[in-house]
């Protein structure tokens, strides 16, 4: 990780991890076979397997699997190839396994700088995603990151390629800077890489927004979400000299036409102005009246040219920022997976986890339980044994099923006896 950054948060500890009791399991299969890695020590998470198999043949089989889906994406057919490339993320998310990886680092950074350089569409799409889920994998991604961070540049800037693969790339580029960029000069010129894709949307002179269709909207609303994921990596001092540059450019974006650009913009003014608050806690951004304006307005906006989910789910991401920008109020959520709770009570810490939440998608819970990267991010310390499904002790179906059957008998006998004792009264 680029930094390991500790931010403060005067109305509660950032995120902390509670042992909670839970029924909650996190199950999956992998290429449908039932076999997932779950630890770097070979735990393996109980899917679809058949009770009785082997724990040590279930991780041969999923090994097996995902050497064959790496062989495979070096095949001539282009939809092969995604498929493929698919079928490696799909592993991924479903299992933690570090040393397996390791083995295979430098074989399947080939193929995502190959996906990208002479991928089309798709390829190039999963190409991206398949790099920031190996980073994740491994202990140290600073050389996944040297390796692939100037193709990534490349293909983020270049205005003739594919927006929905540039958007996967933008995102992609970020999170290998944040697992692996080092020194705080790749984070900031990253995040200069990544403005120079957003502020197209900047509005110009007289607050006139530009127009551009859906897809390079999106694009600009993903390089937005990337640029912030960085910007929690610097400093409190930092971003308070650049808030008020920073605050008047992104601004002009909340009055975009696209509700995710404006939640995106919303959250990285509330974030900045916590770093600011934190360093200076009398800074009052300028114009800031009007600011809370515009930002009250889309809170309780009732536009119906808007969809009706769009509204709802406006309405109550900028409540929050609101409370954020006005009262300097952090976000109160919380995250249960397994026996956890994750505590998402500042501005940076949401931040990142909405990011990660979005890569990882069903797998989030899975890597928050084992992934040392991960856990380290959000200063969860090591796994808790509790999460080893080899050492857990929660009954199986069966022997639920017989204790719940012993229970019935015991209650069934009881009652007989109440009843005879009741015949015998005359």
């Amino acid at each position: 990780m680029a930094k390991n950054k500790k931010k403060y948060n005067s109305k509660a500890g950032g995120a902390k991890a509670v042992v909670e009791n839970s029924d909650t399991d996190e199950e999956g299969s992998v290429l449908n076979d039932g076999a997932s890695l779950a630890s770097e020590a070979s735990t393996v998470v109980q899917g679809d397997a058949e009770e009785g198999v082997d724990e040590t043949s279930q991780v041969e089989q999923f090994e097996g699997k995902m050497k064959d889906a790496i062989e495979l994406a070096t095949q001539k057919s282009a939809a092969g190839r995604v498929k493929a490339l698919d079928t490696i993320c799909t592993g991924f998310l479903k299992s933690y396994c570090p040393d397996f990886v390791e083995n295979q680092q430098m074989t399947i950074c080939d193929l995502v700088e190959r996906a990208l350089k002479k991928g089309k569409g798709g390829e190039v799409e999963v190409g991206a995603k398949l790099s920031t889920l190996l980073a994740l994998q491994l202990h140290d991604p600073e050389e996944v990151y040297k390796e692939l961070k100037g193709l990534m540049v490349q293909i983020t800037n270049d205005k003739t390629a594919n927006p929905a693969g540039r958007a996967s790339v933008a995102t992609s580029l970020a999170g290998l800077c944040f697992l692996g960029g080092g020194e705080m000069t790749e984070v900031v010129s990253t995040m200069a890489v990544l403005e120079g894709v957003f502020s197209a949307s900047y509005t110009k002179a007289g607050w006139t927004l530009p127009s551009f269709p859906p897809e390079i909207t999106a694009l600009h609303s993903a390089s937005l979400s990337a640029w912030s994921l960085l910007l929690t990596l610097q400093s409190s001092g930092e971003v308070y000299r650049l808030a008020n540059s920073a605050i008047s450019k992104l601004e002009g974006l909340l009055l975009s036409s696209d509700v995710e650009l404006r939640i995106t913009a919303g959250e990285a003014i509330a974030l900045i102005l916590e770093f600011a608050y934190d360093y200076d806690e009398e800074f009052e951004p300028e114009g800031l009246e009007a600011l809370t304006e515009s930002l009250k307005q889309l809170a309780t906006d009732s536009n119906k040219s808007r969809s009706k989910k769009d509204r709802k789910e406006q309405r109550s991401s900028f409540r929050d920022i609101l409370k954020g920008v006005e009262e300097g109020d952090p976000p109160n959520e919380k995250v249960k997976f397994g026996q956890e709770v994750l505590y998402l009570d500042c501005w940076f810490k949401k931040v990142q986890y909405d990011w990660f939440s979005k890569v990882l998608g069903s797998g989030t819970n899975l890597h928050l339980s084992s992934n040392y990267m991960l856990r380290e991010v959000f200063e969860l310390g090591a796994p808790l044994p509790a999460f080893d499904a080899t050492t857990s002790h929660r009954p199986t179906k069966n022997e639920r099923n017989a204790a719940n059957q012993l229970a019935f008998k015991a209650r069934t006998q009881a009652r007989n006896k109440n009843r005879d004792k009741r015949s015998a009264v005359f």
